[in-house]
């Protein structure tokens, strides 16, 4: 099965743990990946570095530093298409953006009979003006699946009319580096750490937490933010405005691969996002992160945060800093319930581990094929007695005498 995935943010090995499980777990599956040639992830700028398990084309991004906006540099695409003569191709792009819109355009002239599958994380739901608004119905009409990383994610696709398969396959947590402390290793004395993983921008809760904080001046309690953004030095200065300035530590934007070792450092960590008309947590990867690691979680409700949490963590309702401040409060005053949560956590991040995403994965990828084999074979019964080549069961060949 050769199969072709474009992920503008698959840069290094450390950034391509969907695509390196598919390709160890699944040895049938001869796997290429075309990514940017650089881009800026987790407020990081981040240049692309080849793969021990399968070749990485790079092309540079054009016309615009957004997700949603920038087109790819089509050479190596198209490259990639006619070398590579892929039987699926899987996209990781959102259905009303311009890369996507490039992307169908350079399959239809290079690739044309080839099942595209999309990834999506897209759980606002939007009415976009055209031109993307034509963009999204077209990829919905031409793509023969999407697979989307919660629920909520599924329920925009099908309120916008997406009937095709649209299994949950969420995003993965490395269990090699995000894992418990070593046993008999000890945290540094004093006071629990609070925790706070990610991008520091409108919608993510920090005006809730430092609202929290204010709630526990009585309680002993550090705090670790981990990340940058917009809204870093206005949470710093509230901090300093409660007297909370000796107790927070900020690490600002730091590569992904020194994470784990933050993690090391909390006692729990919070995810206190909040819906907004640009954001509504489509799964919080930081979640899984630090079950895996062996940190409990409070999370807020918003969007999947308690589709990842479960019965696995503490969930305060959105945008009450009351609420937060009392589970924080019972988080840090219980150390058996801590116990408990890291237990559960634990066991509950098995379902996120990359291999059970490669599995879910390659059970699409295998749905679609089937799919579009057995389409080929009802048209070769329709027009006479033909067999079908290798490449034309997997749909990209033609039907020949």
């Amino acid at each position: 099965m050769r199969v072709l995935r474009v992920a503008h943010s698959s840069l290094t090995p450390a950034l391509r743990h969907r695509e390196r499980a598919l390709a160890r777990c699944y040895p049938d599956v001869d796997l290429e990946v075309v990514t940017t040639e650089r881009w800026r992830e987790a407020e990081v700028e981040v240049d692309a570095a080849p793969d021990d398990l399968f070749p990485v084309w790079t092309a540079r991004p054009y016309l615009s530093k957004h997700i949603q906006l920038f087109a790819y540099d089509p050479r190596p695409i198209i490259k990639a298409l006619q070398t590579h003569r892929p039987h699926l191709i899987d996209l990781n792009h959102e259905p009303y953006s311009v890369a996507c819109a490039e992307l169908l355009t350079l399959c239809g002239w290079f690739a044309p009979n080839v099942p595209i599958v999309m990834q999506t994380a897209q759980n606002i739901h939007h009415n976009y003006p055209p031109p993307f608004s034509w963009f999204e119905q077209r990829a919905f009409r031409r793509v023969a699946g999407a697979y989307a990383c919660s629920e909520t994610v599924v329920e925009v696709l099908r309120a916008k009319g997406f009937t095709k398969p649209a299994p949950i396959v969420p995003f993965g947590v490395s269990t090699e580096a995000f894992r418990p402390r070593p046993a008999g290793s000890k945290r540094s004395d004093g006071p629990l750490t609070i925790g706070f993983v990610g991008r520091m921008l409108p919608g993510k809760g920090l005006n809730i937490l430092a609202a929290a904080l204010e709630k526990l001046k009585s309680e002993e309690w550090r705090l670790l933010v981990v990340g940058d953004g917009s809204e870093c030095k206005e949470f710093e200065q509230r901090l300093t405005a409660a007297g909370f300035s000796g107790r927070a530590v900020f690490t600002g934007a730091i590569n992904f691969d020194l994470v784990p070792a933050y993690f090391h450092q909390m006692d729990m960590l919070v995810l206190p996002t909040e819906t907004t008309k640009r954001m509504r947590e489509q799964f919080g990867r930081v979640l899984v992160e630090a079950m895996a690691s062996g940190i409990p979680v409070i999370g807020s409700t918003c969007g999947a945060i308690p589709e990842v949490i479960g019965d696995a963590g503490l969930v305060f309702t959105e945008g009450d800093a009351d609420a937060l401040a009392g589970e924080l409060r019972r988080m840090l005053s219980d150390e058996y319930l801590r116990a408990r949560l890291v237990v559960a956590g634990l066991e509950r991040v098995k379902r996120y581990s990359w291999e059970r995403v490669a599995e879910k994965t390659y059970e699409l990828f295998r749905q679609v094929l089937k799919s579009r084999e057995a389409t080929a074979l009802k048209r070769a019964g329709a027009v006479g007695n033909y067999q079908l080549r290798d490449d034309e069961r997997f749909g990209t060949g033609y039907l020949r005498s």
